[in-house]
């Protein structure tokens, strides 16, 4: 329906630019793990996450995305809402929202904390399922769509105001700032004792939080990075293999040749000769 939608899809992308959308864009991460920038500031989004942006925030990635991801999308047209700031926009009349609930919905989505949460089951089947019908249209399409849209919205607004979606706020206000220093230090030697400690939480109770903000453990977070970091200095130096999996913090290089296969499907010797992986295959419809 063009009048609600200004886009839609599935796919990936290798990266994307920083850019800005004519409506509400909401995403949901079916795979893969990406790090993704909005407004400058820069959040992990993991498998079974969505991420959302309104039409003045300037969103994107500055790096390039990790292979094997896959995401379904939409942009829902805004009336009122411009693309300098934040104004007080409206939803489609089609969704029947009554005056009071567009204004609920809309200060939870201005005034949310965050761009990236967990997604519900509801929610994942919501729009995979309005994305399928936009893509091809059956006998009841409209109704159909305007359905799907206003309980796709209904579902976001609930997950941004769960409570236990903002748990543990002081430990959460720090958890950026570990993300930053694991990636910076990824070749140190880092134990899930000195994660924790720089929290200030128990083992457990900082998996789980760690889980919920990146969809990975600690420690398998940790060995993404050093991939991520392997692959860099694969495509930009000369250096040995083994040289680079010791250097990015890998005990040997039977433990890297193991992990960058897993993270990348190839070997480092194929994709240092810019063979592409079969994560990598592009899928955009």
């Amino acid at each position: 329906m063009k009048n609600l939608f200004a886009e839609f899809g599935t796919g990936n992308l290798p990266r994307l630019p920083l850019h800005k959308n004519p409506g509400l864009e909401i995403v949901l991460l079916h795979r893969g793990h990406l790090l993704w920038e909005c407004q400058g500031k820069k959040e992990n989004v993991c498998p079974d996450s969505l991420y959302f942006t309104l039409p003045w925030q300037e969103h994107g990635s500055t790096g390039e995305f990790e292979p094997g991801h896959e995401w379904s999308f939409v942009v829902l047209f805004l009336l009122g809402a411009g693309l300098s700031g934040p104004t007080s926009f409206a939803f489609p009349s089609e969704l029947g929202f009554d005056d009071s609930t567009s204004k609920f919905i809309r200060n939870l989505l201005v005034n949310a904390p965050r761009h990236v949460w967990t997604s519900t089951p509801l929610f994942r089947v919501v729009l995979s399922s309005l994305v399928a019908e936009l893509s091809s249209p059956g006998l009841l399409h409209r109704p159909k769509t305007i359905h799907l849209t206003a309980q796709l919205i209904l579902e976001l607004a609930a997950i941004l105001e769960r409570p236990e979606n903002n748990p543990d706020p002081m430990a959460v206000a720090r958890l950026p700032w570990l993300l930053q220093e694991l990636r910076q230090r990824c070749n140190e030697p880092w134990e899930l004792n000195d994660m924790a400690s720089l929290i200030g939480l128990k083992h457990a109770r900082f998996t789980l939080l760690f889980h919920r903000y990146t969809g990975d453990s600690p420690l398998r977070y940790l060995r993404r990075l050093r991939v991520e970091k392997a692959r860099f200095m694969l495509r930009s130096t000369s250096k040995p293999i083994t040289w680079i999996a010791l250097e990015c913090g890998f005990c040997s290089s039977q433990h890297f040749a193991r992990v960058f296969r897993e993270f990348t499907g190839v070997t480092a010797q194929q994709y240092r000769q810019n063979k592409l992986s079969p994560f990598e295959m592009p899928r955009i419809q």
